[in-house]
């Protein structure tokens, strides 16, 4: 699991999870374990009342809620944004770096590195740049 969120949208609670697995997700896999999770929610009464489960693969902007999954994607694109300003700035995009002594980095487009310690990050997920390969001289696909 990746993620799991509990939500109320109006009068109607929603159940999120995120599954993921080497080699990636396939509908079949999100199905069989919505109804093992449904199963044992409505066993146990977990959830009073009705709710609405939802499972999917994390998709292309994939969360990012710990530090172990950042360093999963080093080098890849992302995007940060902090509780508090940093360098009088908040939101943060670029090339996830290496773990460091209990920090994460981004590096910007400008070249320049920043450091976070993980609990003064807000929210961070994947980020696909679709022209990345076109900028680099690799050419379209």
């Amino acid at each position: 699991m990746v993620d799991v969120e509990c939500l109320a949208l109006g009068k109607r609670r929603v159940v999120r999870v995120l599954l993921d697995r080497p080699g990636g997700i396939r509908i079949a896999d999100c199905a069989r374990f919505s109804r093992r999770l449904s199963d044992c929610l409505d066993m146990n009464q977990t959830i009073q009342g009705h709710y609405h489960l939802e499972v999917s693969s994390p998709g292309i902007q994939r969360p990012l809620r710990t530090p172990q999954a950042m360093a999963r994607f080093v080098g890849e694109r992302a995007a940060l944004s902090t509780h508090e300003p940093h360098d009088g700035r908040r939101n943060y995009e670029g090339a996830i770096l290496s773990p460091r002594e209990g920090q994460v980095g981004i590096r910007t487009e400008d070249g320049v590195e920043h450091w976070f310690a993980w609990a003064d990050v807000r929210t961070a997920h994947l980020v696909v740049d679709p022209w990345a390969r076109v900028r680099s001289g690799g050419g379209p696909r």
